[in-house]
């Protein structure tokens, strides 16, 4: 070991560097030179084999040794596998490293440390290996067949073949640069990857899912954004898409994948997290592309869809919804605003919006002013909830502010973020759009009948037309500008039909979610909601927000909601809620999903079949006369269904169901309606099979056999099994496809031809098959409207079902609507709360009262702290609500005058976004009452002027309830802790005095009360509110309550004391004087005492 010790250390640096250096596969040349030089090297016999490399490879491999050896052309390898093959200039390693040197040779399967391997072997083991690494890329068994037929023909291997694609450029990296060098040029980039940039520099702010082989992939920050979203793995690599120098030193971009069955799953995850997501596809197919003339170049890719929370609409359905989550409405709305006059509080702006549901089709438009609260903007958002914004042009900085603080959290009251997006907006916008809007429907609808519908686009506002306009634009990228050919299911949302319930009554009464937690259990359309489809639940959410103000409409629903309550149990209704209960389908979406041609074939089964059921149960009712029930909504709703049966059932005839439901596009058509093309390709396909089977005499003719069979083995069709004994009588044109220790399998020329043929056949069927199946779907979509009106009388039928239920209930009764000429009045005889009686386990202790003109106009409530009060003005208000829905309500009786209007001014925080403080809010909530209350409306104001000192406090909420009594004259509930403003307005005519019952006795040592809730109204003032015993209930600490006991108690008795000194001094002018203007005076001042 001494000379080995004294090696120089340059030789021992050139060692090191060979053990480290990697060895190619065409490094074989090298390894037979060293076996010749030295014996250590090639007398070590390396025990590695490939871990992945199949047993029928293995034995192909063992048993190659004992086979007769065969003339083979020069091996050809793949570009992984060229190198140069030039000696290293670096000496031979010590004996030291030469033990641990990998020998390729030796490791390959056909290894002989004995002896040299001659070509043949050579040219066996890298055929092998390259079969090996192709079968663990490619996707399918038939881009191993074609693999196989292709290295037959000896074409050349594009970078793009088949489905190896990007694969095999993956495998095939450009060189690496190393980071630390200068003037460093980036990568070279694939032709997928110049194809993907391409792409994506023209969508920069959508996430692209690009369809690769049998993978859908993303690239650079969109695959780290997808990885943090999906909890996928992101390999490493490029992140930006402009060659940035810091990024030269890399060689490909960062990526992450997903498989081809997982799409949908993932993208519905994206866009349900806010993302805009492109699917970029191949748009051409394995065996077409290699019939055609660009079979060496890459696949065509194209973005095919474009999705957005939404506007994701997709032959796999909606965006998941929680099962409880109806109010998630999936509106899309337009907004823009122009400044009309005044500044601060004086501002008044011009606002238009137009919003869009694509999954139903609806549209809501209005045109409107509004003041420096937006609180007309924010009534609108809070109906229609919209999941997306379309911001047209610039925004008010206050306005801005509402639509951050409505859509820029997870925790909003839409319950969800909602996506923003803006659109510029130029000084001609008004005329710009009224053309581009009139060419749009120009184009569109040619008929005669279109003209009225016509008509009522081009008349829209001018502030709604832009946002028409701009919102054509914008569905045009995501292919769904075709929804505004339905211009029959424009609404305006400002038509004076329905009761005016504001953004902030909506919020106060938990109209549609409670305040607590935002979610929908414990509000309104919860308790109301017993509908069992998802286009009626949807319709109920639309009556639920909007009541009726006609009173026709409302005693017939009524009269619909009273016949199947008195028809529960019978045949008709059990019928009725069973063919109900049947519905699976959401028909509604499923309708619109046809109509964008974008249902799947099992899906539009399911709906022409559950039309068609529905429809034929009730065929027999040809008019309302003749329907089981004698309520007009009710008659009306069943009489629309028999009309489309006809239609229905010729749909249906050509469809093949038992395909449909497998989602087999080539049976889907029944065999007599299928087009020529299918038949043709059909036919071919049968050609080619029968000559498939008529070329086995010929194969074992060419073995010099009697018959041959063909097997599949792992996809791949149409092998002719040969035993390795008789290998010599292949012929050299026969392909090897793969083999085990005593067989091979090879396909002839002539299989591979067929197969080619075969296959281009299958795919023209398939694109056949989709065209025919696009073509059913255009015809149907023809038919929308009267479907569409079929299934709306379903959700009537639904939703009058659902209100049937409720009035089922324990305790609930109709209610009583007095003629319009009556004088306003609301008249409640043990009323509950509709939603508290559900919830809490111990029920609702019920309440009476009356507001009615002249006299008692307004309540002025009076209580303890939790004493109930906020709860009964509340619960009178849903009941007038659930009323005027055209539901039964919790109470023994209800007699009312139709309310145009539900305004509520209830609790209070400061706005910081607006720059607002807490009572700024309360005053500016309750001027929006002032001004737009009218003697019809119902208001309602909880604890007005708490928010500054007692006297300003107690002044604002006198002046209040004098105007809303002598000037409005609305009726009012009016909830206060002052005690004076209860004393004050004894001599206001109009208003009445209340309080919520409660017992007060001694308590403890200490001498603190106890009190008892009673949650009973009662005649008169509550003369304390017990805030006390609230601080007990909070578990305030002991000495602060005992010293905030007296300092109350010292207060007290300092007020007590000066009221007295008042009522002796009004006593002493009633003596001294004529008295009879002070004496009323001091009565009031004794009250008091």
């Amino acid at each position: 070991m001494a000379p080995a010790a004294k090696t120089q250390p340059q030789k021992k640096q050139q060692s090191l560097t060979s053990f480290f250096t990697p060895k190619t596969v065409n490094g074989l040349a090298a390894s037979f030179e060293k076996q010749s030089q030295s014996s250590d090297a090639a007398g070590v016999k390396s025990r590695k084999r490939p871990p992945d490399q199949d047993s029928d490879e293995a034995d192909d491999a063992d048993d190659a040794q004992d086979k007769p050896q065969r003339t083979a052309k020069k091996p050809r390898l793949s570009s992984d596998d060229v190198e140069a093959q030039s000696p290293s200039p670096a000496a031979a390693p010590s004996t030291r490293a030469q033990r641990y040197l990998y020998d390729a040779a030796g490791s390959a399967p056909d290894a002989d440390p004995n002896c040299a391997r001659d070509d043949d072997d050579v040219t066996k083991w890298t055929n092998d290996e390259l079969h090996r690494r192709f079968v663990k890329k490619l996707g399918h068994p038939d881009a191993l067949s074609w693999r196989g037929r292709s290295s037959l023909q000896h074409a050349p291997a594009g970078e793009d073949d088949v489905d190896a694609d990007e694969e095999e450029a993956d495998d095939q990296p450009p060189a690496p640069v190393k980071p630390g060098k200068k003037n460093a040029k980036p990568a070279k980039l694939t032709p997928m990857e110049i194809q993907f940039l391409d792409i994506k520099r023209k969508h920069l702010d959508t996430i692209l899912i690009v369809e690769v082989g049998y993978k859908f992939r993303f690239f650079g920050e969109d695959a780290r954004t997808a990885a943090k979203e999906l909890s996928i793995v992101c390999i490493p690599g490029k992140m930006r898409y402009d060659e940035h120098p810091s990024e030269a030193h890399l060689d490909r971009f960062a990526s992450a994948s997903i498989p081809v069955h997982r799409l949908s799953v993932h993208a519905r995850r994206l866009v349900a997290a806010g993302h805009k997501v492109g699917v970029v596809r191949q748009i051409e197919t394995a065996a077409l592309k290699k019939a055609g003339d660009n079979r060496n170049a890459p696949f065509v890719r194209k973005l095919t869809n474009l999705y957005t929370k939404g506007t994701y609409i997709d032959e796999n359905g909606e965006l998941d919804q929680q099962a409880d989550s109806a109010s998630s409405a999936g509106y899309l709305l337009a907004i823009t605003e122009t400044e009309s006059k005044g500044s601060g509080t004086d501002e008044r702006v011009d606002v238009g919006i137009l919003a869009v549901q694509p999954a139903t089709g609806d549209i809501v438009y209005d045109a409107f002013e509004d003041g420096f609260m937006r609180s007309e903007v924010e009534t609108r958002l809070l109906h229609i909830s919209p999941c997306e914004f379309l911001i047209v042009g610039d925004l008010t900085k206050a306005t801005n502010k509402l639509i951050q603080h409505l859509s820029g959290s997870s925790t909003n009251v839409f319950g969800d973020r909602s996506r923003v997006e803006r659109v510029p907006r130029s000084s001609t916008a008004g005329a710009e759009a009224s053309s581009h809007v009139a060419q749009f429907y120009a184009d569109r609808l040619k008929d005669a009948s279109a003209d009225t519908l016509l008509d009522k686009v081009l008349h829209l506002p001018e502030p709604v037309t832009i946002c028409l306009s701009a919102m054509i634009n914008h569905l045009k990228e995501y292919g769904l500008e075709h929804i505004f050919n339905l211009t029959k299911y424009f609404q305006n949302f400002g038509t004076r039909s329905h009761v005016l319930v504001n953004g902030t009554t909506l919020e106060s009464l938990e109209v549609y979610r409670n305040s607590t937690d935002h979610s929908e259990k414990g509000s309104l359309f919860w308790a109301l909601n017993k509908t069992l489809t998802r286009f009626g639940q949807r319709l109920l959410r639309k009556w639920v927000g909007r009541p009726l103000l006609d009173r026709d409409r409302l005693e017939a629903r009524m009269a619909a909601v009273q016949e199947l309550v008195d028809k529960q149990s019978t045949g008709p209704v059990d019928e009725l809620e069973k063919l109900l209960s049947s519905i699976k389908a959401d028909l509604e979406r499923s309708l619109i999903r046809i109509y964008y041609g974008k249902c799947t074939r099992p899906e539009l089964l399911s709906v022409l079949q559950t039309l068609q059921q529905i429809a034929t149960y009730y065929s027999t009712v040809g008019s309302s006369s003749r329907s089981p029930f004698s309520a007009g909504p009710l008659a009306s709703a069943v009489s629309a269904l028999p009309s489309i049966l006809d239609s229905v059932v010729a749909y249906l005839e050509p469809i093949n169901a038992q395909a449909a439901r497998k989602d087999d596009k080539y049976g889907f058509f029944r065999s007599d309606h299928q087009t020529e093309d299918m038949q043709d390709h059909q036919l071919g396909i049968v050609h080619v099979e029968h000559e498939l089977d008529s070329h086995r005499s010929v194969a074992a003719a060419q073995m010099g056999k009697t018959k041959v069979d063909y097997v599949t083995v792992a996809g791949i069709e149409y092998l002719i099994e040969v035993p390795n004994g008789d290998v010599k009588k292949v012929p050299a044109s026969w392909s090897k496809i793969s083999g085990t220790k005593k067989l091979s399998r090879f396909h002839t020329p002539d299989v591979v031809r067929l197969v080619a043929e075969r296959d281009q056949h299958r795919e023209a069927l398939a694109a056949a098959c989709d065209r025919a199946f696009k073509d059913l779907l255009d015809r149907i979509a023809a038919d929308y409207q009267p479907l569409r009106d079929a299934v709306s009388a379903l959700a009537t039928l639904d939703c009058l079902l659902s209100l049937s239920k409720v009035a089922a209930q324990p305790g609930y009764s109709r209610p009583n609507f007095l003629p319009p000429c009556s004088e306003p009045t609301i008249s409640i005889s043990q009323g509950r709360h509709p939603m508290a009686e559900q919830l809490l386990d111990g029920g609702y202790i019920p309440f009476s009262t009356t507001l009615a003109h002249p006299s008692p106009l307004a309540n002025l409530i009076t209580g303890p702290n939790m004493g109930g009060k906020s709860s009964f003005v509340r619960a009178l208000a849903l009941i007038v609500l659930l009323a005027q829905i055209g539901s039964f309500v919790p109470a023994d009786s209800l007699s009312l005058t139709l309310c145009d209007a539900i305004h509520t001014r209830s609790g209070a925080q400061d706005n910081l976004l607006a720059g607002e403080s807490t009572f700024m809010v309360e005053l500016s909530e309750t001027a929006r009452i002032l001004r737009a209350a009218t003697p019809r409306s119902l208001v309602i104001l909880d604890e007005l002027g708490r928010g500054t000192s007692t006297h300003d406090g107690a002044a604002i909420a006198h002046a209040v309830l004098h105007h809303v009594v002598t000037e409005t004259r609305c009726l009012t509930l009016f909830i206060t802790h002052y005690q004076n403003l209860a004393r004050v307005v004894d001599g206001l005519d109009g208003v009445k005095n209340v309080h919520m019952r409660f017992k007060a006795e001694a308590g403890d040592a200490d001498g603190h009360e106890d009190i008892t809730f009673l949650y009973e109204v009662a005649d008169g003032v509550a003369h304390r509110s017990y805030g006390l015993n609230v601080a007990r209930l909070a578990r305030i600490p002991k000495h602060v309550i005992d010293l905030a006991a007296s300092k109350s108690t010292e207060l007290e008795l300092d007020v007590r004391r000066r009221r007295l000194q008042g009522a002796c001094r009004m006593l002493n002018r009633v003596v001294s004087d004529d008295g009879s203007d002070h004496l009323q005076e001091l009565v009031a001042s004794i009250e008091q005492l």
